[in-house]
């Protein structure tokens, strides 16, 4: 990794050379991962990881060139950003194995090399995730925003503009939330699935969610799944993008569509049951192995048209 620092009019940015680990910084933060990146008007993306404000920027959108990065209020948290965004995974051995055991897709793979599965914060991926069964992603993200801004902590960055960002709230936050206050933020009848959670939450060990990341995927899969308003896909989800269940494959309708068009021509017009959920995911890990959530995620950027209109409404109005 070579870092060095370069100045522009706010940020004393630090540099990474992408080259040996491409990073398609548009592509993965833009993929129904996460909800709470937004891109300001000079193309720089503002998040945040936890406690830590973050601002990430391709100049030129080239996945093997040089991604600049720097974090809020302490600077200089490298091993945050890196390990967030999984840089160290080698996703040119992934596409060499993925290639040859679908060169029916070996274009996709390449054409979009550098789209990553983000490892996010295990609390802020779950209560993200129960807003975006048959949601936008537009509303999702107007949600997610909210429940922040309305019960999270502020993050100083020191700068004119984004003064502030803010930290995901508290599971003790969120347990005492008003339930009319989350619906009037969007939350609808989804708003008390919030509250019980967070309050389910606190009755386990103090880690317990995280620990997950140290047990088995059905094992992670199967606890997800006691929690109100989280059904087998938003437990795949929870899984694939915060607790390392790489092999996990949340099934949506472009997965599905893709799927038996690839794998299981014989379901072809039939609609989307739990039982044809498990086949499609099976298949996929079939296919792809222990790194199967990881083709998916590049395969759903592409089937879903994510990165045709990037600016435009229209494609961020594509239900979840």
């Amino acid at each position: 990794m070579r870092q060095v620092t370069t100045h522009n009019s706010r940020i004393a940015w630090r540099r990474f050379d992408c080259s040996k680990s491409p990073l398609h910084l548009e592509a993965t933060l833009r993929t129904g991962q996460s909800f709470r990146w937004c891109r300001d008007a000079n193309g720089v993306w503002w998040g945040t990881i936890e406690s830590v404000g973050v601002a990430l920027w391709q100049p030129d959108g080239e996945p093997y060139g040089d991604l600049y990065w720097q974090t809020f209020p302490e600077p200089d948290l490298w091993e945050v950003v890196e390990d967030y965004l999984q840089l160290r995974t080698d996703l040119e051995s992934l596409y060499c194995r993925w290639s040859f055991a679908e060169p029916r897709l070996a274009e996709v793979f390449r054409a979009f090399a550098g789209l990553r599965v983000l490892r996010q914060p295990p609390e802020e991926c779950l209560f993200a995730f129960l807003c975006a069964t048959t949601n936008t992603v537009t509303k999702i993200e107007r949600s997610v925003r909210y429940l922040a801004e309305r019960y999270g902590a502020r993050i100083c960055t020191g700068l004119d503009k984004p003064a502030t960002l803010f930290a995901f709230p508290s599971v003790s936050a969120l347990s005492a939330a008003d339930e009319r206050d989350l619906r009037a933020g969007l939350w609808g009848y989804r708003a008390p699935f919030v509250i019980k959670t967070a309050q389910k939450l606190l009755q386990k060990p103090q880690g317990w969610l995280r620990a997950l990341r140290d047990v088995p995927y059905a094992e992670a899969h199967e606890a997800l799944l006691e929690f109100p308003g989280v059904g087998p896909k938003v437990a795949d989800c929870v899984c694939l993008f915060a607790l390392d269940k790489w092999e996990a494959v949340p099934v949506d309708r472009h997965i599905y569509r893709l799927g038996v068009r690839l794998f299981l021509p014989h379901f072809e017009g039939r609609s989307l049951t739990p039982r044809l959920y498990k086949a499609v995911a099976e298949a996929f890990r079939e296919r792809f192995g222990p790194m199967a959530g990881w083709a998916q995620q590049t395969l759903f950027y592409a089937e879903a048209g994510l990165y045709r209109r990037p600016d435009k409404e229209s494609s961020r109005q594509r239900r979840f």
